[in-house]
């Protein structure tokens, strides 16, 4: 399968060279092929680039936020209270988080081409993150991305505009923040990696210091506000994870395991499990009440 090459090439610093020379060998839009429609895809002037050169952008933006050098400081400055490197170490289904964040960068506008519409004279892309997430899902579990993995990628395409929403409706009632912080499964700093790359990609060569450091503050602020908005159990640990699941219970991933997680994470919250026993036994149930749905 291509993924283990994919992810090779995105786990680490420089990822954007090595999709870059992907690019260059055919091997990229081979793999990925729904990218192929945005080269050479026009975009309003508020963009410096074609939709193609945008998500090479956009990765290229999420690979500097995430390593080492001045851009990666700086936003862990911003984040001072976060822990930044164990979150950034982390294993996601079986890939290291950088990878899937920067994948979700490249892909986030993988929905565009199929949108584009003109409104009132203007060029609009209605709903391309759902749309996106809907081409690029069963993309990455075609080359070997766990359909777990592969979720993930897709939420993050899916609900990248998300945190635009939340500044128009600022500010914030605690359900609404409940309520992004669960659409995203808790990865609500992978998704403001990938909202910052998509506006420094966007800006391209005008992107400034000063539009960096406001997208800093801006992803401090929205983290801030969904750890003060969730109840005190969201934030322990969960007693069993989406890779628990799949080996307990021999799910294969994607919304099945979702749900079940979803209910069993639900439950911890309110206190009605307590041990990683009753929450693999309320799993199991919930599994069986799903089932008998269908």
């Amino acid at each position: 399968m291509h993924a283990k090459a994919l992810i090779d090439a995105l786990a680490e610093p420089g990822a954007g060279e090595r999709v870059r020379e992907l690019d260059r060998s055919g091997r990229l839009t081979a793999w990925l092929p729904e990218l192929e429609a945005g080269r050479g895809f026009a975009q309003p002037e508020l963009h410096a680039y074609d939709v193609f050169e945008h998500s090479l952008a956009a990765l290229e933006a999420a690979d500097a936020v995430l390593g080492p050098g001045s851009a990666g400081t700086a936003f862990r400055d911003a984040l001072g209270w976060v822990d930044f490197e164990r979150w950034l170490g982390r294993m996601v289904y079986g890939v290291p988080l950088p990878a899937l964040v920067k994948l979700g960068a490249l892909l986030h506008d993988l929905g565009k081409p199929a949108t584009a519409t003109v409104v009132e004279g203007r060029l609009r892309f209605p709903r391309h993150g759902p749309v996106g997430a809907e081409l690029a899902e069963p993309r990455l579990a075609a080359l070997g991305f766990s359909e777990a993995a592969a979720a993930f990628v897709a939420r993050l395409i899916r609900f990248h505009l998300r945190p635009a929403e939340l500044v128009r409706n600022w500010p914030l009632t605690d359900r609404a923040v409940r309520r992004f912080v669960r659409d995203l499964d808790g990865e609500v700093l992978a998704l403001m990696v990938v909202n910052l790359a998509d506006g420094w990609a966007t800006q391209g060569p005008r992107y400034t210091r000063e539009h960096f450091r406001r997208h800093c503050t801006f992803a401090n602020a929205v983290l801030a506000r969904a750890w003060a908005a969730t109840e005190p159990g969201e934030h322990e640990a969960p007693l069993v994870t989406g890779d628990d699941l799949i080996a307990e219970l021999g799910l294969s991933g994607g919304r099945l395991l979702g749900a079940v997680l979803t209910s069993v994470r639900d439950a911890q919250i309110e206190g009605r499990v307590r041990t990683r026993s009753e929450a693999l036994e309320l799993a199991r149930s919930v599994l069986t009440s799903l089932g008998a749905a269908e």
